[in-house]
C-alpha cells in the first residue's frame, strides 16, 4: 500500500494534481493506511507475541492471557483482518491499474490561456472558449458546445492540444475529469458543466475510447444535439435516431480496430458521418504517448491530428440549424 502511493506520487504527481480529486485523495488515504499498517505490524511482532504466549502455572511466571481468551483474540484477528486484507489488496492493485497515461508537453502546454482561448480548469473538468467582442466591445458569448470524455485511465489534459483548435473556432469545449481516471456508461458528469452555461444552445458530447461509450449513453438519456465518436462506439444501440453523430476512427488503430468500428455501425443512427483516419492509431486521438496493444501508424500524428479536428469542428458547425430560405 505504501509502495503504490510512493510510486503513484512519485510518477504521476502532475496528473494526479490535475485530475479528479477522487484519484489524489485515494492515494493519500491508501499511503496513510499503509503507513498505519507497517507501524501496527511492527508492533506487534515486537510487543504482542510477549502478551500472547501462554505461561504454565508450573514455571511460577504470571500467565498473561489464558488459551480461551489467546484463541478468541485469534479468532477475532481472523475475522476483522481477512476482509480487511482483501479490501486493502483491491484498493491497491485498483490504483496501480488506474495509474493514469500522463499529458503529453504539448498538451499541458495547450492548457494555458493565450492567443485569444481563455482556459478556466475547475474541480471536475477544464474548459476552453474563445473570448471576442462584438462592435460595441460586448463579449460574445458561443452558443454551440462540447463536453468531451476522456479514455480510460488518460489524463484529461492528454486532449488540449487536438481539441483547442474547436475552441479557436468559436465553440465552447469542457473535457470532464472521470473519478479515478474511468468514465462510466451511467456517468452524469456533463450535467455540471451543461447547468453552469444556460448560453449554450446546442451541445454535443463526445468521448476517445471508452469515454466515447458513456457519452454515447449520456447522448441516449438528454436532450443533446450531437454525438462525437474518437476510436468508438456504444455498448448497445442508441435509442434516439435523431442525433447528429461523427465516428471518427483509425485504420491501423489496435484496440478499436476497423472490424470493431464496422460491427457497431447498427448501434448508432442511420445518418451517422463516417470518417476514417488512414494510418491512424489509437492514441492519436489525445497526445499521451504510446499504448499497449496498440497499431502501428502510416501517417504522423500531426497530420491524423488535422483530419481529427476538422472533422471535429464539421460536426460542432453542423450542430446549429440553418436560416430557412424563402
Amino acid at each position: 500500500m505504501l509502495g503504490v502511493a510512493i510510486w503513484l506520487i512519485w510518477t504521476r504527481w502532475s496528473s494526479l494534481l490535475n485530475g479528479h480529486p477522487a484519484m489524489l485523495a485515494a492515494t493519500i488515504v491508501i499511503g496513510f493506511l499503509g503507513i498505519v499498517a507497517l507501524f501496527w505490524a511492527i508492533g506487534s511482532l515486537a510487543v504482542g507475541d510477549r502478551y500472547d504466549t501462554y505461561v504454565d502455572d508450573d514455571s511460577g511466571e504470571p500467565r498473561r492471557r489464558t488459551r480461551a481468551q489467546i484463541r478468541r483474540r485469534a479468532q477475532i484477528r481472523i475475522a476483522l483482518g481477512v476482509p480487511a486484507l482483501i479490501l486493502c489488496v483491491i484498493l491497491t492493485v485498483g490504483l496501480a491499474w488506474a495509474r493514469p497515461f500522463p499529458a503529453a508537453p504539448i498538451a499541458v502546454a495547450a492548457m494555458r490561456s493565450s492567443d485569444g482561448i481563455q482556459v478556466s480548469d475547475r474541480l471536475t473538468w477544464y474548459e476552453m472558449t474563445k473570448v471576442t467582442e462584438n462592435s460595441k466591445g460586448e463579449t460574445v458569448q458561443p452558443t454551440v458546445g462540447l463536453v468531451f470524455v476522456p479514455g480510460a485511465r488518460v489524463d484529461p489534459r492528454a486532449y488540449a492540444n487536438i481539441l483547442r483548435p474547436v475552441a479557436e473556432a468559436g465553440f465552447l469545449v469542457a473535457v470532464v475529469k472521470p473519478p479515478f481516471n474511468l468514465a462510466l456508461p451511467n456517468s452524469t458528469q456533463p450535467d455540471s458543466v451543461i447547468e453552469i452555461h444556460p448560453e449554450i444552445r446546442y451541445w454535443a458530447v463526445g468521448g476517445h475510447s471508452l469515454g466515447g461509450v458513456a457519452a454515447s449513453s449520456y447522448a441516449d438519456d438528454h436532450p443533446i444535439t450531437g454525438l462525437l465518436l474518437y476510436a468508438s462506439y456504444p455498448a448497445s444501440e442508441l435509442a434516439r435516431n435523431d442525433l447528429v453523430t461523427t465516428s471518427i476512427s483509425g485504420s491501423a488503430d489496435g484496440l478499436a480496430t476497423p472490424g470493431d468500428i464496422a460491427e457497431a455501425k447498427p448501434k448508432l443512427p442511420e445518418a451517422t458521418r463516417y470518417a476514417v483516419v488512414e494510418g491512424g492509431i489509437h492514441a492519436f486521438f489525445g497526445d499521451y504517448g504510446e499504448q499497449p496493444g496498440d497499431g502501428t501508424p502510416t501517417i504522423s500524428r500531426v497530420d491524423a491530428q488535422a483530419q481529427i479536428q476538422k472533422a471535429t469542428i464539421q460536426l460542432m458547425a453542423s450542430l446549429t440549424p440553418k436560416p430557412k430560405t424563402r
